[in-house]
């Protein structure tokens, strides 16, 4: 059947519209002038006995004396009451349907044997499969309601059409069978003769797109058994389940992988779900169940696969990439977001230039329109648009809308604010990530102005004994916000968001910041990547005293990942810079760096290196960052004492180092733990197994306890080492598994030799 409109009466037959009106419908999803999809309003004013207005019609038509009230089952209507008609009017249940299978169960548990009304209501972001899932369970409980099932949706917001809880109770009454002659005058009559209707025998109703209890409450079933599915976009349904109604309040999440592959190998038949491309496409729909079906609609037409991925890949076009000519996600979203106040879609906006995966309260007061944020991020999370996992920290509730949210950003917003929003919530993080630096790593050498940065706030993290453990926690929480601010700055200046001083501050800032993270917890790969982007960023920025630090610390990463070449060029750029910056500890700084890098080649070299940077701090005489970059170089100087061969020299170094890291006024018992486990090293390469066994085993407990989880990694390598001379092998496997772990979760490469060691154990 065809309907007209603009595009005249073959609009729907066009292929555009049809493959989406296809994959739509296979997951039952609402329609609406927003989404482009085909909409159908039943509407009338006065009197009319038989009125048939048909879009698409799904089984069996019955017009009558009855009027046309969707399809249903019994008797003819035709009293006051129409008693004898059984409805059935819920849409159809999706053709392709996959999953759901313990939310499913869980209805068919919920309503068996019931004595009373059970209602359940499902809530979720736009397109995650709220209507079909609600619909697939209209028709596979349909034995458990024999009174029928009745469905009603509220219009979206914003289309002119009533949206009142008395439409809907006077709809449901027509779809039981009452006529418009019969209709009790008032509201609270309707109300009532609805809840006589439903008492006799068990009744589903199922509502869509209801904001708020008030439209939910008049339509539940007053039969024992009788039932009410509801759905919602956000949690303002919550409250149905603190009320006399007792609902049941659920989440709908996005699909797995598993079932997401599925899916998309259904609506678009010809993938083969075994193919890499099909994960690559399901993953960019991150489950989103509209989104699979957009992409699967699409690709059945076009079949290219490789140019669908390029642009899914491509974070600017993205969202267009999942839809199909005029229907889009942003479509979908628009429902949520067009409801929200001025004041709260402006935030959502902003929050969209958000690089982080999640934020807390005081990155959205950054961009927030009058400062406090909380009662817009409340809004946000009641349109579903975000969600709180934690007190005080938010998340977008699907990384597309997030994606919805920058594109609005885009199309609304001039370039002067979206970097301004950017480069405020910026700047919040990082007075946040200065406290974490200061906690962390005490008073070492930086080139980031932190005083400037925390000055008049106040220390999150405490200032007390728990301090570092709670700022090198929030550390690893904002691992990917490091990663992604740096990316976020390099792309904002390419993208021509470039402000006077450009981003370039933020970036290295970020980078060397990050730092307190890297040398505690090795993320190597994100520790090359932020500090190349951070060095070349301060270079640009004309600030060589931060790119000389960078150049410096970045060798370490690098060496870690095998590319010495590219370290000694950091390096050695970076001791170029040392005449122009004039600073003591940043050279002495750079000289250490440069003795490590060297100390597996030309371990006499590093020695010398050693000496240099022991020389330079001398000059400074008491000052705490000279004593403390002393120690670093006596204990360095053993180190490659050690890879030398001269243990006695090594010993006295390190030994040295120990009581200098410890004699400090601030006490370093984080380079203090690893003094220790070089000297386990020695022991154990000198034979003094026992001994080394002692020394590993308090170095690795105390570097544990400090967090200090890479130096723990070598310390508990070593230890299993020695263990195995005194064939204790099952407590050195242990050691290992535990490296292993360290070395897996930073990205590591000795996490390949630590596997291959276990498995020779085996």
């Amino acid at each position: 059947m065809r309907q007209g409109g603009e595009d005249g009466p073959e609009g729907l037959d066009d292929p555009t519209a049809r493959e989406v009106r296809e994959a739509r419908e296979a997951q039952g999803e609402r329609s609406d002038e927003r989404t482009g999809t085909p909409a159908v309003r039943n509407e009338q004013s006065g009197r009319a006995e038989n009125v048939v207005q048909v879009g698409a019609v799904y089984g069996d038509v019955h017009v009558g004396a009855g009027g046309f009230g969707g399809r249903s089952e019994g008797g003819d209507g035709g009293g006051p009451g129409g008693r004898k008609r059984r409805p059935a009017n819920v849409p159809p249940a999706p053709g392709v349907f996959v999953d759901r299978t313990s939310e499913l169960d869980g209805m068919t548990r919920m309503f068996e044997g019931s004595a009373g009304s059970g209602v359940l209501v499902y809530e979720g972001p736009p397109g995650v499969g709220k209507s079909s899932l609600l619909r697939q369970a209209a028709h596979r409980l349909e034995h458990m309601f024999p009174g029928g099932r009745v469905y009603y949706e509220y219009p979206p917001a914003g289309t002119g059409a009533r949206s009142d809880p008395d439409q809907a109770v006077t709809e449901c009454l027509r779809d039981l069978g009452v006529r418009d002659r019969f209709l009790p005058d008032t509201f609270e009559a309707r109300v009532a003769e609805f809840r006589a209707l439903t008492a006799e025998a068990p009744v589903l109703v199922v509502v869509e797109g209801a904001q708020e209890p008030a439209q939910v409450r008049p339509l539940i079933p007053a039969g024992p058994g009788g039932a009410l599915l509801a759905s919602s976009d956000g949690p303002s349904l919550a409250e149905l389940e603190f009320g006399p109604e007792g609902a049941v309040h659920m989440v709908l999440d996005p699909l797995g992988a598993e079932a997401a592959r599925e899916l998309l190998c259904r609506v678009c038949p010809g993938l083969d779900p075994a193919d890499p491309d099909v994960d690559r496409l399901a993953e960019a729909c991150d489950g989103l169940p509209l989104a699979l079906v957009m992409v699967g609609a699409r690709l059945r037409r076009s079949g290219d696969t490789a140019g669908l991925l390029a642009e899914l890949g491509d974070e600017k076009r993205r969202l267009a990439a999942i839809g199909l000519g005029a229907h889009t996600l942003s479509a979908a979203f628009g429902i949520s977001y067009e409801r929200l106040s001025d004041r709260a879609a402006a935030l959502y906006r902003a929050l969209g230039e958000w690089p982080g995966e999640d934020f807390e309260v005081p990155t959205a007061e950054a961009v927030a329109q009058g400062g406090d944020a909380r009662p817009l991020l409340a809004e946000l999370v009641d349109a579903n648009l975000l969600v709180s996992e934690h007190v005080g920290r938010y998340r977008f509730r699907h990384p597309l809308i997030a994606a919805d949210a920058r594109d609005r950003g885009a199309e609304s917003d001039g370039t002067r604010s979206r970097r301004a929003a950017l480069e405020a919530m910026a700047e919040r993080f990082l007075a946040r990530l200065a406290f974490a630096d200061l906690a962390v790593m005490g008073t070492r050498t930086r080139a980031t102005d932190v005083d400037a940065l925390t000055a008049g706030r106040d220390d999150p993290f405490g200032g007390d004994g728990k301090a570092k453990a709670r700022a090198l926690a929030w550390l690893k929480h904002e691992r990917r916000t490091l990663t992604g601010l740096v990316r976020r700055g390099v792309e904002a200046g390419r993208d021509g968001l470039k402000g006077p001083d450009g981003f370039d501050g933020i970036v290295w800032r970020t980078a060397e910041m990050a730092t307190a993270l890297y040398m505690n917890v090795r993320f190597v790969q994100d520790w090359a990547e932020t500090g190349r982007a951070g060095a070349d960023a301060a270079a640009r920025a004309g600030v060589p005293a931060a790119e000389m630090r960078l150049r410096t610390v970045v060798s370490r990463p690098l060496t870690d990942l095998g590319d010495r070449e590219e370290a000694r060029r950091q390096l050695e750029r970076a001791l170029a810079l040392a005449p122009d910056v004039g600073d003591v500890m940043l050279e002495s700084s750079a000289n250490e760096f440069h003795g490590r890098l060297l100390e597996g080649s030309d371990p006499g070299a590093a020695v010398s290196a050693y000496d240099r940077a022991e020389a330079l701090c001398a000059t400074l005489g008491d000052d705490h960052n000279g004593r403390r970059g002393g120690a670093l170089a006596v204990y360095f100087r053993g180190c490659a004492h050690a890879a030398a061969g001269r243990e006695e020299r090594a010993r006295a170094d390190m030994e040295d180092a120990l009581a200098r890291f410890l004699g400090l006024p601030d006490p370093d018992v984080r380079m203090a733990g690893r003094v220790q486990a070089s000297l386990g090293r020695l022991h154990l390469g000198a034979g003094r197994v026992p001994e080394a066994v002692g020394v590993l085993t308090e170095a690795a407990e105390s570097l544990k306890k400090l967090d200090a989880t890479y130096y723990e990694a070598e310390a508990r390598e070593d230890l299993a080492r020695a263990m195995e001379r005194m064939n204790l092998r099952s407590e050195a496997e242990g050691q290992l598994r535990r490296a292993l772990e360290i070395y897996r979760e930073g990205g590591s490469p000795r996490a390949r030799e630590v596997e291959r060691r276990l498995s020779d154990e085996d």
